[in-house]
């Protein structure tokens, strides 16, 4: 990347912080708009070294000169320079190629070897960039938990930035990447609904107005909690999560109709970003 890229990449999410003062769009709690400080070009030679990898000219680029880890994609980049990092990006990837067949690619923290973890996207999915083999400097994502499959998400990590930014420079939600309903927590809340609407003699889906206020109230403070079901290199199974952008539409859909932001329990961070204060 030149440059002017870099550049104009500062001045765009420098413009995306000045008209976003409370950090309300979706992930920027977290990530606040700023990146850590960048690399440089010796650390980035001595991490290629350790990983036995060269990194994708793109991403080697931006976390040489423009920062290790913050603003980016969901709640915000993973850094590179971390133990758990530099880990998981030795060895050769799985084979991550159009037509191998799911279930031929190993799960969980087998899944992470030759790749490094770029963005958590909530909900425990982690979009993650393979070092090496036919989807090198691509970007993919783990979504079998949710019965999407193994996903391309975007052909170079430079793709995956400016989808970000104009996302976010256009009013738009991210692309949530997980078939609505398929998580945790949308399906948590309609089997909740489910038993309400059964207990009041109401048709399925018709609980609404004062009675679906009343439902959703009784969800005590703290009473909903997303769970990482699976066990990677980012997260514990059983670590508490945030949502992921197509759960936290469900969420801001419902709080006009009762329920409450308190209601939900706030997820750690991926581990390397534990690490960083705010």
């Amino acid at each position: 990347m030149t440059a002017a890229y870099h550049d104009a990449l500062r001045e765009a999410v420098a413009h995306l912080a000045t008209h976003d003062p409370t950090c309300a769009r979706f992930g920027a709690r977290h990530h606040r708009y700023r990146w850590g400080a960048p690399l440089g070009a010796a650390r980035v030679a001595a991490i290629e070294d350790e990983l036995g990898h060269a990194l994708p000219d793109d991403y080697r680029a931006f976390v040489e000169l423009v920062g290790d880890g913050g603003a980016g994609p969901a709640y915000g980049l993973i850094p590179l320079d971390h133990p758990v990092q530099r880990a998981i990006g030795r060895g050769e990837p799985p084979p991550l190629r159009p037509g191998v067949p799911d279930d031929d690619v190993p799960v969980g923290r087998a899944l992470y070897r030759g790749v490094v973890g770029l963005a958590h996207l909530g909900c425990g999915y982690v979009a993650f960039l393979p070092l090496a083999g036919p989807a090198r400097g691509q970007v993919w994502l783990d979504a079998r938990g949710s019965g999407d499959g193994l996903v391309a998400m975007y052909p170079s990590f430079h793709a995956m930035l400016n989808d970000w930014i104009g996302a976010l420079a256009t009013a738009r939600w991210p692309r949530g990447w997980i078939t609505p309903g398929r998580c945790a927590l949308p399906s948590a809340l309609t089997a909740y609904l489910g038993a309400v609407e059964q207990r009041l003699g109401v048709a399925p889906g018709a609980l609404d107005g004062a009675a679906l206020a009343e439902a959703l109230g009784d969800i005590p403070d703290g009473g909903i909690q997303i769970a990482e079901t699976g066990d990677t290199p980012f997260f514990d199974a059983g670590d508490l999560v945030d949502p992921c952008v197509v759960c936290e539409q469900t969420i801001e859909n419902l709080v006009p109709r009762g329920l409450r932001r308190a209601q939900l329990v706030p997820g750690v961070a991926p581990r390397p970003l534990r690490d960083i204060s705010p």
